[in-house]
């Protein structure tokens, strides 16, 4: 596998991702392994995640193009396909400087479609098995929220905050860390005109456009 990255980079992709098809091309090779070594996986989430926040208009961040172009390829019916394209969602969020609600919200989206009773999606599948909201959980909300606090408290969107708070109804209460009733107590929602609200990349589950109507409402 490392002759074979040594060999994309030199000759495949000697600059770097550089369009949208060179991107599609590094998604097909990723779905044609059926066995991803440490040095494919971090390529792959490294050169992706430059291309998206450095190689495209907005240069140093995420769109709402770019957004809506990132969550049609890595998920299906809203839920992300692997846990390396979770992990390359993450870093997107973390590499740049802005990144819309609407991707934030999609990303916090992943738990509750783990909880649901329909429970799908490469969330699911890489969490421990827990009823209730747990530190692996928490450790993933805060890589997307890290951006949010703000003296003491968590300034989300009003979808953002819709999203946390169907999580928790979906939890079990009973099995919860700790640290999750801090994170609730927290919530803080900033007003934003309705007409602004971004509620349409990542809304394409029933239960998201519920949430984006009750956001607007």
């Amino acid at each position: 596998m490392a002759d074979d990255i040594l060999m994309l980079r030199k000759y495949a992709f000697p600059d770097g991702i550089r369009s949208s098809e060179d991107a599609l091309v590094l998604f097909a090779l990723n779905n044609s392994c059926p066995e991803q070594s440490s040095d494919w996986s971090t390529y792959f989430v490294e050169s992706l995640s430059a291309y998206l926040v450095h190689g495209t208009e907005p240069l140093g961040r995420i769109d709402d193009a770019n957004a809506g172009w990132l969550m049609r390829t890595i998920a299906a019916d809203g839920a992300v396909n692997s846990a390396l394209e979770l992990e390359l969602l993450l870093h997107v969020m973390e590499l740049a400087s802005e990144v819309p609600e609407s991707l934030s919200a999609f990303a916090l989206d992943q738990i509750r479609l783990a909880l649901d009773p329909g429970a799908r999606g490469a969330y699911r599948a890489i969490r421990p098995a827990s009823a209730g909201i747990t530190a692996f959980d928490l450790t993933y909300i805060w890589r997307v929220l890290r951006g949010a606090t703000e003296r003491g408290r968590l300034m989300l969107s009003p979808v953002e905050a819709l999203v946390l708070r169907e999580i928790d109804r979906l939890a079990d209460a009973e099995a919860h860390h700790p640290a999750w009733r801090e994170i609730i107590a927290a919530v803080a929602v900033y007003e934003r005109p309705k007409e602004v609200l971004r509620s349409g990349p990542w809304l394409v589950t029933d239960a998201g456009h519920r949430l984006a109507r009750e956001a607007a409402a």
